[in-house]
Formats: structure tokens, C-alpha cells, sequence
């Protein structure tokens, strides 16, 4: 497992958090997938491993969020996947209930990110994201 760990620095903190904690209950966490290309992103949508293009896996993504009546905050992310080395996918992690994938969904919302296992639609278990955002709100824009 190869992955472009250049994120931003406060994910990056963020995530050396989750990975002590899952080592602190046993786990061998690792990096599977980070920061990805479009082209990259795109080959992850064509293989059924993903259902969006506009992924925080890809540092072009951009998101808009309500900021009052007239205004949006121009949102950015970045996400990772984290698997236990010894088992990836595969194996008892082939499961949506192995423990390893609780404890992660458990792990990243106290240190404040998001859980694909959380998503209704299309559970991604090794999916964790952080949204940040690095500017003022935008003014006068209609929502």
C-alpha cells in the first residue's frame, strides 16, 4: 500500500491521533490511499470503490457551506483511508462490523472527522475526511 500522504497540516495531526489511538487498543493502522489525482479518483469510481468524482481525496474539491442569509464559506478537505496492515480489505475486514472499522469510526469522530461508515448510501468503512475552511466567508451570494 502506497499512498500521497500530503495533506493538510491540521488533518495531518488529526490523523497522527487516530492512528495512536488504534495502536493504543492493538491495531496496526497504516495509510492505505490519500491525496489522489483526478485520473486517480476517477479509476476509484470506475472500479466501484467510489461513488463521487468530487471526492476530499482530491485537492481540487471544493464545497460551499450557508454562512448566514447572503453569504457561503468555501469549504476544503482531505481524506484518508486506514486499514490494519495485517488485513487491508480482505479477511474479517471484508466485513461492514469487523471491530477494527468500529473502533476507527469510533476513533475519528472524537478527534472531530468524518466516518464513511456514518454515510447512509454507500458505507465506506477505511474512509476518513476533515473539512476545513481557509478564508472569509464569501459575501453577497445567493444560495
Amino acid at each position: 500500500m502506497s499512498a500521497n500522504l500530503n495533506f493538510h497540516p491540521l488533518f495531518q495531526w488529526k490523523l497522527n491521533q487516530i492512528l495512536a489511538d488504534l495502536k493504543a487498543r492493538g491495531w496496526q493502522p497504516v495509510i492505505a490511499s490519500g491525496v489522489r489525482t483526478e485520473a486517480e479518483q476517477a479509476e476509484e469510481v470506475r472500479l466501484g470503490h467510489s461513488k463521487t468524482l468530487k471526492s476530499w481525496h482530491v485537492p481540487s474539491t471544493m464545497g460551499y457551506l450557508p454562512h448566514g442569509k447572503n453569504s457561503v464559506d468555501m469549504v476544503e478537505g482531505n481524506a484518508a483511508d486506514i486499514v490494519d496492515k495485517r488485513y487491508g480489505w480482505g479477511g474479517p475486514a471484508a466485513k461492514a462490523g469487523f471491530q477494527f472499522w468500529k473502533d476507527l469510526g469510533e476513533i475519528a469522530r472524537k478527534h472531530g472527522c468524518r466516518w464513511g461508515g456514518d454515510w447512509k448510501s454507500f458505507k465506506d468503512v477505511a474512509h476518513v475526511e476533515f473539512l476545513f475552511i481557509e478564508a472569509a466567508p464569501l459575501k453577497n451570494v445567493t444560495v
